[in-house]
């Protein structure tokens, strides 16, 4: 049994238009409590990530 990956291929402008609406939402959320929250204790499961500069 073979399982073939197919790949949709988009416009620039679409792609722009999509990140114009997701990274304001995404900007919110991480600004919020409950995603500042989030992000900690995401952080300790994935301790690679840390950077030291960004740890308060």
């Amino acid at each position: 049994m073979s399982i073939e990956l197919q790949t949709a291929e988009y416009s620039e402008e679409a792609l722009t238009l999509l990140a114009k609406a997701l990274v304001p939402e995404i900007i919110d959320f991480y600004n919020s409590e409950f995603g500042k929250k989030y992000y900690e204790k995401w952080l300790k499961a994935h301790p690679e990530y840390q950077d030291e500069k960004m740890i308060a």
